[in-house]
């Protein structure tokens, strides 16, 4: 008789497990400004080509090419003109600290301080880190980010964007 009460709540264990992951997962899926703001860093330092999805409306505007394709076709051109490849222009930022300096329900100012380093590959970055290897970089910046078709979208001049191209 004990063995099935045993079995049962086994059973019971992993339904609401099962249960709190799905929670979690809905939970993480919600969209914030200061998610955006970190996401926005991490695709910025990184050069990833999707840069441009956290950009407000004012800074893509009409412009050929956006500050977001300028910038990256800046660093391609820096990396070429070093006899690089763009490993070594990207950089991985780690160790965030984000502070919301002000929020309501259209804008909100955040504050990111934290590290990076030159990202190679992936690993190479891990292992540099690991063993302190190569130079860590400082950075900080206060984002300006303002909500668009529900989203929020980076505004004003981050990183100085806005003013390269």
């Amino acid at each position: 008789m004990a063995k099935g009460s045993n079995n049962a709540a086994w059973i019971l264990v992993v339904i609401l497990a099962v249960c709190f992951q799905v929670v979690f997962v809905f939970a993480d899926c919600r969209q914030t400004a200061t998610g955006t703001a970190i996401d926005f860093s991490k695709a910025y330092f990184l050069l990833d080509e999707d840069l441009e999805k956290y950009l407000c409306s004012d800074l893509i505007g009409d412009e050929e090419p956006s500050p977001a394709t300028a910038y990256l076709q800046a660093k391609t051109d820096e990396a070429t003109e070093r006899g690089f490849g763009l490993g070594m222009v990207r950089q991985a930022i780690y160790h965030v600290k984000a502070e919301t300096l002000s929020q309501d329900g259209e804008s909100a100012t955040i504050h990111l301080h934290g590290l990076r380093r030159t990202c190679i590959h992936p690993t190479f970055t891990w292992v540099a880190k690991w063993f302190r290897i190569g130079q860590a970089h400082e950075f900080e910046e206060t984002l300006e980010l303002t909500k668009e078709d529900g989203r929020w979208k980076i505004c004003g001049a981050p990183y100085g964007l806005a003013l390269e191209g």
